[in-house]
Parts: structure tokens; sequence; C-alpha cells
């Protein structure tokens, strides 16, 4: 399973998120220094096989780590409202939320939201 591909295709079928982002505002890899603002970026934390039977996995349990960067200034959407439309992508997709976390630069004006997200998917 190529869950960085299965991420992008969940994130970009969302016409809500990319009206709120604007386009190719997606991103894949997390760069040295974050330019675009806003943008949504997605990493694989952890594929991890799961359910044995015969001592064959029929199941993998996957995280994904979500980066949400916005200004706080006019005009931006705020990391809340889009935090609230990722949250409803992979909730609506059988994904559960384990961690939400949001921090700060003041100094440049940037919101930073981070939040996990973990499912399993299985073979029958």
């Amino acid at each position: 399973m190529n869950i960085k591909k299965y991420c992008k295709d969940l994130l970009s079928a969302s016409s809500e998120l990319t009206a709120k982002l604007g386009s190719g505002k997606i991103l894949s890899a997390y760069p040295q220094e974050v330019k675009i603002f806003p943008c949504v970026i997605y990493e694989e934390q952890s594929m991890i096989d799961s359910a044995f039977s015969d001592n064959l996995p029929e199941g993998t349990n996957c995280s994904v780590r979500v980066h949400i960067f916005t200004k706080t200034v006019a005009n931006f959407p705020t990391t809340n409202e889009i935090g609230e439309i990722v949250h409803s992508i992979f909730r609506n997709d059988y994904w559960a939320m384990t961690a939400n976390n949001e921090t700060s630069d003041v100094d440049d004006n940037i919101k930073h939201r981070i939040m996990d997200f973990q499912r399993g998917f299985y073979s029958l």
C-alpha cells in the first residue's frame, strides 16, 4: 500500500480544502523552510503489520501526520478552519485523530497545527 498516494488522493479530492488553500498547496514532503501559505503537508508516520493468521499479516495499521501552516493576517484562513476540513476528510474515511496541537510564531505571524491520524486496513 502506498500511503502517501492514498493521502494525496484523499486530500486532493476535497473541493472544500482546495478552495480554502488554493492550487498546489497540498504537499507530500516537508520542506527545509515553509514559504507557501496556507498549506497542508502530510507525511507517513508508520505502517505496521497487524491481525496475523497463519503467521501472515491480514492488515496494516497506518499513522499519518498532517501539518497545517497559515499566516495570522487578514484574508488567510485560520488553522482551525483548515483543521476542521482535514479532520472531516479523514473522519469520513474512517481514520481516528490521535493528536491535535497548535504552535504560534508571533514574530513571523505564522500558525502551525499538527494533526495525527491512525487507521487500520484489512484484507478480506
